[in-house]
């Protein structure tokens, strides 16, 4: 008996001339999960600056040089389509102009898609926090999930799957009870290594008197997070994949996500986005926000 196929996904891919961009790419059409995927590979160019000359809004840049550009970038994405299209279910080339995050964004909502897929420019945590990137903003404002890809040194070797070891950051709240299930759609290999992390955040700088307090609620919610840790864990292992789950008390848990990523040497990090609104990402932080742009490994935004 055939096993059954996996729906399509609908999968958007950022693509500039930068090493990252290919190499994301190229892991995604390497990987288990690329005849699933229907590919858009997407190019937004900046448009040029206007300037007010005798009450008429001109580029500084001709128009045939802007025309000239983006045929350039249309034959450099039909020579992806050419090379990597194979490996999809299908792949078809974008090209549009506006600011690059928010026109990815845009293109993701006409295609409905259901992941963005990033490579990541590759800064340090210092100067992505102090410059922000193209990846940041798309993974911190869209709706859909994003995998934001980082390449590994020394390389992974293609023939055993995308990713080698995975942390689910998992909480109690209930949206993340999902978060696993990106472990049977990206089709990683059996023997792969999931670690199922849940980070108990404490609170150091309450009184001894309200500790006390709390101690009961605290322990009931490490109980609910080994519960849904030990669910989740039996379909993980039927899929071949090894299964470790952990619970950690710490006071930072975004900083003990990726200190834990690092120790394990884990080459992808999966967290949910319990953010309600935009503002909230943008303007006060998150979990996810954090990781993204602290880990050195592949971050995958869940939503």
């Amino acid at each position: 008996m055939s096993e059954p196929k996996q729906a399509p996904l609908k999968t958007l891919v950022g693509m500039d001339s930068s090493p990252p961009a290919h190499s994301a790419l190229e892991a995604l059409a390497l990987s288990r999960v690329s005849k699933a995927c229907e590919v858009s590979l997407a190019t937004v160019l900046p448009e040029p600056s206007l300037y007010q000359v005798d009450e008429a809004d001109l580029s500084w840049i001709p128009q045939e040089v802007i025309d000239s550009q983006i045929k350039a970038e249309q034959a450099h994405l039909n020579k992806l389509v050419q090379k990597f299209g194979p490996h999809f279910a299908s792949c078809q080339p974008l090209v549009t102009q506006g600011n690059p995050g928010r026109g990815l964004l845009d293109l993701a909502e006409k295609i409905s898609a259901d992941w963005i897929v990033l490579g990541s420019v590759g800064h340090s945590a210092i100067a992505r926090i102090m410059l922000g990137s193209t990846s940041d903003y798309v993974a911190n404002r869209a709706q859909c999930t994003c995998l934001i890809h980082r390449p590994i040194d020394p390389p992974l070797d293609t023939t055993e799957g995308m990713f080698s070891r995975v942390v689910v950051a998992i909480s109690n709240a209930a949206p993340d009870s999902s978060l696993p299930g990106w472990i049977e759609l990206l089709q990683l290999q059996p023997g792969c290594e999931v670690h199922l992390l849940h980070v108990m955040e404490t609170h150091p700088e309450y009184e001894l008197h309200l500790l006390k307090k709390v101690s009961a609620y605290m322990e009931e919610v490490r109980s609910a997070a080994w519960k849904l840790m030990e669910s989740t864990r039996p379909h993980l292992e039927s899929l071949g994949m090894k299964v470790q789950p952990m619970l950690v008390e710490s006071a930072h848990v975004g900083q003990t996500i990726v200190d834990y990523a690092d120790s394990h040497q884990c080459d992808l990090i999966i967290v949910g986005d319990q953010d309600e609104s935009l503002i909230e990402r943008v303007m006060l932080g998150s979990v996810s926000r954090f990781v993204l742009r602290h880990a050195s490994q592949s971050v995958l935004v869940a939503r």
